[in-house]
């Protein structure tokens, strides 16, 4: 039996807009053993549960699909077990664990495994974006840049100090991926990129020196949270929010969770928060957490013969 583990991640961080990404402790973890038939089972708890498929079209198995597919080997028959702690659908990035997961999986399967920007561009073909998918599997905080819609993929990681604690509020009410893409325009005006890039540079370099001496000002962005903000109550304000232990406070991927980053006073940031929703009727949950450096792991239990 394989067993994988794929953390939760957050894309964009404001600023830096399908272009960075920090992995989470939290986790997908995926059991998968081969079978001697061509039958395909599958189970799922945790987060997410009854939503998930339970069939071809399941993330995990159109990673692991896609990666025979490359390999050219066929996909054999497989009972797959799934247990998530990942929230569905708030921008915690479940789709780019599932998929990060399956190509791992198929990568054991198969003994062929592919480098990592390869892989990499793997999960972005099918995920739509390197950003998520690529701290998925490094860990860490990644910045990441694909050369061709299904080609290999560029990275570089940051390893996330433990201190950081990361803050992520989830209201109660959906908020699509699809409707959150759909409000994006199709052009920038040049302010407003000029004011992204600065920030995001700012973000990467106080990453990579190595001190992650943040500012809230170092996330601000101009080309996707106002927008977003506009299709939940409550989401506007939670990225005003002021509070001298905020070092800053982002929308995490599309949405509709909002993460806010601190050393301390993170109970304070929390019910803060959780009150901007509140104030509009809105439920909403919170989690703490904190990095997760490793990324992806993998472990082989028993032999890896069909039962």
């Amino acid at each position: 039996m394989l067993e994988v583990t794929v953390p939760a991640t957050s894309a964009n961080l404001g600023c830096a807009f399908d272009c960075a990404a920090l992995a989470l402790d939290l986790d997908l973890m995926v059991a998968a053993t081969p079978l001697l038939t061509p039958d395909l089972e599958l189970s799922c708890q945790g987060e997410g549960a009854d939503v998930i498929p339970r069939d071809a079209a399941n993330l995990v198995v159109q990673g692991i699909a896609r990666l025979h597919a490359w390999a050219a080997v066929p996909t054999p028959g497989l009972r797959i077990d799934l247990r998530s702690a990942i929230p569905v659908g708030v921008g915690l990035g479940s789709s780019a664990a599932a998929i990060v997961a399956g190509l791992l999986i198929g990568a054991e399967l198969s003994q062929q495994r592919p480098d990592d920007a390869t892989l990499i561009g793997l999960a972005a073909e099918l995920d739509g974006h390197p950003d998520n998918v690529a701290a998925a599997y490094l860990g860490g905080l990644v910045v990441s840049a694909g050369r061709s819609p299904s080609g290999p993929v560029l990275t570089r990681k940051a390893e996330v100090p433990p201190d950081l604690e990361f803050v992520v509020v989830i209201p109660d009410r959906p908020m699509p991926t699809s409707k959150s893409r759909s409000v994006l325009p199709d052009t920038y005006s040049r302010a407003d990129a000029v004011h992204n890039l600065q920030r995001a540079a700012l973000l990467v370099a106080s990453a990579f020196s190595g001190d992650f001496d943040f500012e809230p000002e170092f996330f601000a962005d101009r080309w996707h949270q106002k927008q977003r903000a506009e299709l939940m109550p409550g989401l506007g304000e939670c990225l005003e929010l002021a509070h001298p232990a905020l070092l800053g406070i982002f929308l995490s991927g599309a949405g509709s969770g909002v993460m806010a980053v601190t050393r301390r006073a993170g109970s304070e940031i929390e019910q803060e928060l959780l009150q901007c929703f509140h104030g509009h009727g809105v439920g909403a949950r919170a989690l703490r957490l904190t990095a997760d450096n490793q990324g992806a792991k993998g472990r082989l239990r028993g032999e890896l013969t069909p039962s």
